[in-house]
């Protein structure tokens, strides 16, 4: 009676560890990764726009219009 409740066997198909191919998804919104050294910053707010400066985020520029955090465009 107890190995029917407790026993072994019953279970089905193979675990599903974070193992190779397990992760988490892609992330990041469906954005790129890493945008690289090019483009342009845009703000949300009056959609001004301004050459990415490298080595500087987006979000740390502040529009020079109204003065709104930048986004990435």
């Amino acid at each position: 009676m107890l190995r029917r409740l407790f026993g072994r066997g019953g279970g089905s198909g193979r675990g599903g560890g974070a193992g190779r191919g397990g992760g988490r998804g892609p992330g990041r919104m469906g954005g790129p990764k890493a945008a690289g050294p090019g483009g342009f910053c845009i703000c949300p707010n009056c959609g001004h726009r301004e050459p990415h400066q490298a080595g500087q985020p987006c979000y740390q520029q502040v529009c020079p219009k109204c003065g709104t955090p930048m986004t990435r465009e």
